[in-house]
């Protein structure tokens, strides 16, 4: 009987240490997952800062841009004033100076 109690608490022993084996295993996965998913959320956090600040870059340059497109706007319009000035003062002919049209009263 001594025997079979031996036996069954050594069987109970190996039992115990293998699910301790199993337990520390299952606990070292846990850890390491979690410190992955840390890790994700830290970098999941530096790429919403970068997306904030890209974003940020990017509506400044739309203002840049938006700005750069009026003021090229307003050199096509003066542009066009002034080649419609030069074309009118070329059309028109060429008036002689009041002075030299008129006679001369001088002796």
């Amino acid at each position: 009987m001594r025997r079979g109690i031996v036996i069954g608490l050594g069987a109970l022993g190996v039992l115990v240490v293998v699910l301790a084996v199993a337990l520390a295993t299952v606990g070292t996965d846990l850890d390491e997952i979690q410190l992955e998913r840390d890790d994700l959320q830290a970098e999941v956090e530096d790429l919403h800062q970068e997306l904030l600040s890209v974003s940020g870059d990017r509506e400044s340059l739309q203002q840049q841009v938006e700005d750069q497109r009026k003021a090229i706007e307003q050199v096509k319009v003066e542009l066009g004033q002034a080649r419609a000035k030069a074309s009118s003062a070329q059309a028109a002919p060429a008036a002689p100076p009041a002075d030299a049209s008129a006679p001369s009263a001088a002796p």
